[in-house]
């Protein structure tokens, strides 16, 4: 009976230093971690041009594919790329599958409770799109009333519906948007400044215009890693503003969208302003 309640006691003993020795350890490295394994494991869909997608030999390419590599040569590694479904992505960067994603990942308030997230790397205003020479429709107070041929689950839509008076046209795609538009069934749909480059450079003879770019409103597409890598949120900040001041961001996305869309906004008419000066 002695000899059983010792043993008792010295595995309780034994558990409690090892409890205390869980709470006490040092969060791992995730930066010296990737560094050591010479690789940064990155997700992207691979199939949403022109941020990741296979050109015609079949490489996997793109605008944020070449971002990713550039980031990773700045912390002096490899990149190893997996491709999925967006729905799985950010859920294999929660499980440790995955360092990052660089896959045109918008930073939102529900994903800063779960991420950490860059400095942002590219933005993407909103703009409102209608058929060549529809002058109805010149600034947000001609919206309500109006038809919007937009995606459901698109952020805005309840801002667009319950705020702004429009009435939703549901689509799933942007060809669906704009022949909603161009056939009248719709009186305007929301194309970001990318969307709309892309369709017009594919769609060259669209009757379709910018009518207005709405005001302070864009999304900032940013570089997520999971929450506490500091270490390793601190070197991709590094290497993305020295590959903005070295020009790389910008030459990046002139090649892929016709623009610069590297810095916000307003941040771009004041550097421009200022070189005007």
């Amino acid at each position: 009976m002695m000899r059983s309640m010792k043993k008792k006691v010295m595995l309780l003993t034994m558990a409690a230093v090892f409890t205390a020795g869980l709470a006490g350890a040092v969060p791992a490295d995730e930066l010296a971690d990737i560094q050591n394994a010479g690789e940064i494991k990155v997700g992207v869909e691979g199939t949403y041009p022109p941020f990741t997608y296979h050109d015609e030999a079949g490489e996997l390419t793109g605008f944020d594919v070449e971002i990713a590599k550039a980031v990773a040569e700045k912390l002096g590694v490899e990149v190893s790329f997996t491709e999925s479904d967006w729905d799985s992505l950010l859920a294999a960067v929660d499980s440790g599958r995955l360092d990052t994603v660089i896959n045109d990942v918008s930073v939102t308030d529900e994903r800063k409770e779960k991420y950490d997230f860059s400095n942002a790397y590219f933005y993407i205003s909103r703009q409102v799109v209608v058929k060549t020479g529809n002058d109805s429709i010149k600034s947000l107070e001609d919206i309500r009333g109006k038809k919007v041929a937009t995606n459901i689950t698109n952020d805005y839509a309840p801002v667009l519906e319950e705020e702004l008076g429009a009435t939703i046209v549901p689509i799933e795609t942007s060809e669906q948007a704009a022949s909603l538009v161009t056939s009248g069934r719709a009186d305007f749909c929301m194309f970001s400044t990318v969307i709309m480059n892309d369709y017009m450079e594919n769609n060259p003879d669209a009757e379709l215009e910018v009518a207005f770019v709405l005001p302070n409103e864009y999304e900032e597409i940013a570089i997520p890693v999971r929450k506490g890598e500091t270490a390793l949120l601190d070197a991709i900040n590094e290497a993305v503003e020295e590959l903005r001041g070295n020009g790389t961001l910008a030459e990046l996305s002139e090649k892929y969208f016709n623009g610069d869309y590297t810095m916000a906004p307003g941040e771009a008419v004041e550097e421009t302003t200022e070189a005007a000066d």
